[in-house]
């Protein structure tokens, strides 16, 4: 006669659910810590686990109605209930980590481009970094400090080798490159970086290309040239930032394109003729945005008294003098190369601007009286109260230079003037915007290195074209993180770690075995 089968016993099922709990809890941990990104299989994980917990209790319902359950019990919800409180703090310090970066200069701390970039964000970015595990820990500090500022920068890890398909799909040709996508607009970022994952980002949020032409045909700067006098770094900075630069040569277009959304007058050193001076004039008094850089000539005569005629008619005079700044010798330069100090914090170029710039060449700038109350004519930045203009450029030529009481400007000297607003009875519809500077070689590729110099340009030009989220303090370069110790010092560190410590050590291990062999 067949023998029936036997129910599994209470204890055998109790027994399975243990163990599917503790396994499923166990997976969920390593789910967290190694694959935080999958939200999915941490939900799948929880359920099961829950769900094993009230098979649990299914199954012991009457063991659970004792005096001993009910402690037992007790203590398991305060168990839960400090897992909970840690968990809550997990999830707080994950969504506004608190981090503190001793690096000489802040290295480990985002720019101030980057933080009001992803502050700033209306809508949802998508970051999927496609690499292996090694690549995905060594750039997941830095990705998560974007995903700190802002919940709408969405970040995700995939290995390749793990999903082809979806790093086929994205078109990921390399490891550690990083998908971005906003909308429908997507971007590619390889050997990923701070400066390179943010100018990425600028790009893809811009609705168009911003374009600046810069004037030709009179000697002045050219953004293409790379020798030590030209604009170059500063183009290719500009790109970054989604802005295109092109030549512009009146003579030949006979106006200001329409697709210039400003234009930029660098360092002429040459005469303007009349119509090029009247389709200046005519597009600034249509509402036009301008970047205006006029230098000294030492030799007494204006480069161009064209645009110096123009820029009075909007209330600001060049003067003839050279700004020198005694302070420019503890920098180890020349005291031609006067240093800006003084900002108008009321500026947005200027408002969070904590560094000094270094201006050679540079001329004062006067503000003319009797501006319109629709025209609004500032200094921007100032140098030192030990500078001052020198007027005699003769004196200059001799190599003798000293303050002339009631003849030479003494500092601070305007070195910067900002004009926004219309001019009097005036029928354009916007405001006209121009940064006039004392000086074009403060952006040339020799100084724009220099201090805050790239930085107070780019934001002076964002200011210009009405586009005040880029005003930044853009990304740090590494310093060499090199320790100089002193003979004396290295030699106490020697004495402590070989000596020292390892004879402590060693004294405690035989006092030990020593004594224990008393007992």
């Amino acid at each position: 006669m067949a023998q029936k089968d036997q129910p599994i016993s209470n204890s055998g099922i109790t027994g399975a659910l243990w163990i599917v709990a503790g396994a499923t809890f166990l997976g969920l941990l390593f789910a967290r810590i190694v694959f935080p990104e999958l939200l999915w299989l941490t939900i799948l994980l929880s359920v099961v686990l829950i769900g094993s917990l009230a098979g649990l209790v299914r199954e012991n319902q009457k063991a659970l109605r004792s005096r001993a359950a009910a402690y037992g019990l007790n203590s398991l919800v305060t168990v839960l209930l400090v897992f909970g409180i840690v968990g809550v703090l997990n999830f707080l310090t994950q969504r506004y980590p608190l981090k503190w970066d001793v690096t000489q200069n802040k290295l480990h701390s985002l720019s101030d481009q980057t933080v009001k970039l992803v502050k700033g964000l209306q809508k949802p970015v998508k970051a999927v970094y496609f690499a292996k595990i090694q690549q995905k820990e060594q750039f997941r500090p830095l990705l998560e400090n974007y995903k700190g500022l802002n919940p709408k920068f969405e970040l995700e890890f995939v290995d390749p080798d793990r999903e082809p398909t979806r790093a086929k799909q994205a078109a990921i040709k390399k490891y550690g490159t990083l998908f971005l996508a906003a909308g429908t607009r997507e971007s590619r970022v390889e050997d990923i970086s701070e400066e390179k994952i943010t100018n990425a980002m600028i790009k893809l949020l811009k609705d168009k290309v911003t374009t600046l032409c810069s004037l030709t045909g009179h000697g002045e700067k050219s953004f293409n040239s790379q020798e030590a006098e030209g604009y170059f770094l500063a183009k290719k900075s500009l790109n970054d930032q989604s802005y295109e630069v092109k030549d512009l040569n009146l003579l030949q277009e006979g106006k200001v394109p329409e697709n210039c959304d400003a234009i930029a007058i660098l360092g002429p050193t040459k005469s303007f003729f009349e119509p090029e001076v009247k389709a200046v004039q005519a597009y600034l008094e249509n509402g036009g945005r301008a970047i205006v850089a006029t230098d000294i000539n030492l030799k007494g005569t204006d480069y161009a008294p064209e645009l110096k005629a123009l820029l009075k008619s909007w209330y600001v005079q060049p003067d003839s003098a050279l700004v020198v700044d005694p302070l420019s010798r503890m920098l180890g330069v020349d005291s031609s190369v006067a240093i800006l100090a003084n900002f108008n914090r009321d500026n947005p170029i200027a408002k969070d601007f904590q560094t000094n710039c270094a201006f050679p060449f540079a001329r004062p700038l006067d503000i003319v009286p009797g501006a319109p109350p629709s025209l609004k004519v500032q200094w921007l930045a100032q140098t030192t109260p030990k500078s001052w203009g020198v007027t005699d450029l003769k004196e200059l030529q001799k190599g003798q230079v000293s303050f002339k009481q009631g003849q030479d400007k003494m500092g601070p000297i305007n070195t910067v003037i900002t004009i926004d607003g219309k001019l009097k009875d005036s029928k354009a519809t916007r405001n006209t915007r121009m940064v006039v500077f004392g000086s074009s070689f403060f952006a040339t590729n020799n100084f724009s290195r220099f201090m805050g110099n790239m930085d107070f340009f780019l934001n002076s030009i964002s200011w210009t074209m009405e586009d005040e989220s880029l005003i930044s303090i853009r990304t740090k370069e590494e310093a060499p993180g090199k320790v100089e110790l002193s003979e004396k010092a290295g030699s106490t560190i020697f004495l402590f770690t070989v000596i020292i410590l390892p004879f402590l050590i060693s004294s405690g291990g035989i006092g030990v075995w020593f004594f224990r062999r008393r007992l």
